[in-house]
């Protein structure tokens, strides 16, 4: 009775320990929640860029990218926002472009594409609500480190309360190790079925 006791326990142990984080992917899922708690308390700061316009009446389509706005908006993030780097800074500049690239080939459109939901926390909501759902104590975190890239993977519970592995909405952000320390790449995005 006794080994079967420990045989048990020790299974308990060991499936509850395998799904625990390392030190260091610990620490790249916290530098992520640090980068969300600067931006709740900084919304405002991120929101001062206007990092594109329309050339119409009331800022109206056809859109542009704001270069110098976008410029200045770099600036800041290499003074103020210590949870990203140059990679970081560097797919925003893709992210622009591609918008930039929409923009041209479509300019009548008027939702201007890549601006259309809050870029920073990946979504339609207000990062009040986002905070809420990358942070919740009910969602799963898978961090894989391979050299001195990462990538988080963020499994949400819906929001019928499935919480079970098939029923999660999964979303990710990449992360590289930059000057010693884990920053962030780029934002968070939902992941497709292909990542």
């Amino acid at each position: 009775m006794k080994k079967a006791i420990f045989a048990i326990g020790f299974l308990f142990h060991c499936s509850t320990g395998f799904s625990q984080l390392t030190a260091e992917q610990a620490g790249i899922k916290k530098t992520f929640f640090n980068f969300l708690a600067f931006y709740k308390k900084n919304e405002r700061s991120f929101n001062a860029f206007k990092l594109f316009k329309g050339k119409g009446k009331d800022n109206a389509p056809p859109f542009n990218i704001q270069w110098k706005e976008v410029d200045k908006y770099f600036t800041y993030l290499r003074s103020h926002v210590p949870y990203v780097g140059e990679a970081y800074i560097n797919a925003e500049k893709e992210h622009f472009k591609f918008s930039d690239s929409c923009f041209k080939a479509d300019p009548q459109d008027e939702i201007p594409a890549g601006f259309d939901y809050d870029r920073w926390a990946g979504g339609q909501e207000s990062i009040q609500y986002t905070y809420k759902w990358y942070t919740s104590a009910k969602n799963k975190y898978v961090i894989s480190i391979t050299g001195n890239t990462a990538i988080l993977k963020i499994g949400s519970e819906l929001p019928d309360g499935s919480n079970n592995e098939k029923n999660r909405s999964w979303s990710f952000v990449p992360f590289v190790k930059d000057q010693g320390k884990w920053k962030m790449a780029d934002n968070v995005y939902p992941m497709n079925d292909g990542n």
